[in-house]
């Protein structure tokens, strides 16, 4: 891909293993820095705006802008936790959702994104209310990116399972409680995430949630293929913006 706005897959700071043993009894949690991989289309359509309208001169100057920018300052990362459903299951609240969806498979990623406190802090030193709302599209983009990301890393480091379509709290009919058991699990103040727990809401704000079932069977698969082929093949590939579609 010779996009010079995407960059290369993320790397784990801490080591790398090929697959995770069926007799392994306990979870491993790693943190992953990200690449921000962000174009103008991505933005575009994160502001509701179909590919081939027309885009005001301002607008596309500021959306310029913000990809320079983000390029250099985003810190898009995650934190997981990857281990057996059968030990990661227990550790919520019933869900008769989230029971069904990992009815199956047999392990389970527990996913924390963010598009970073670095990124924030930029929003909230400009005080140009056009390019706030360009920064704050950009943070939600990266944000919801790391949902991708996660589930590539997940379909490169495991190609001998099938990766499930992730769900999240508050949505894919999962209650939005359930925040707080997935949160409870991981150490997100290592990503320079805070939580509150009476409000269900996490700072920075451009930050998300996400349950990965993987295995031998899943619920429903998702199928991610080497994005730098020359022919991707994108079927069911989680980043419904990807621009290589």
């Amino acid at each position: 891909n010779s996009d010079s706005n995407q960059s290369e897959a993320p790397t784990s700071t801490t080591h790398d293993y090929s697959r995770l043993p069926t007799e392994m009894k306990e979870a491993i949690i790693e943190i992953l820095k990200l690449s921000p991989l962000l174009n103008e289309e991505k933005l575009l359509l994160s502001m509701g705006i179909p590919k081939g309208s027309e885009v005001k001169k301002r607008l596309t100057r500021h959306i310029s802008e913000a990809l320079e920018i983000a390029l250099a300052f985003a810190k898009p990362k995650i934190i997981w936790k990857i281990g057996p459903t059968e030990s990661i299951l227990p550790e919520f609240a019933h869900s008769r959702r989230l029971s069904r969806y990992l009815a199956t498979p047999q392990y389970t990623a527990l996913v924390v994104g963010t598009a970073g406190s670095e990124w924030e802090q930029r929003i909230l030193s400009t005080e140009d209310p056009m390019q706030a709302y360009v920064f704050n599209v950009a943070a939600t983009a990266l944000a919801r990116d790391t949902h991708c990301q996660a589930s590539r890393a997940l379909a490169q480091r495991y190609p001998q399972y099938a990766i499930g379509e992730s769900l999240s709290p508050g949505t894919d009919a999962l209650p939005l409680k359930l925040q707080t058991d997935l949160i409870r699990q991981l150490p997100i103040e290592k990503i320079g995430v805070r939580f509150d727990s009476e409000n269900l809401f996490m700072q920075p704000l451009a930050s998300v949630t996400s349950i990965i079932g993987f295995g031998e069977q899943v619920e429903r698969a998702i199928s991610i293929e080497d994005c730098d082929g020359i022919t991707p093949n994108c079927p069911r590939c989680p980043d419904r913006n990807c621009r290589l579609r």
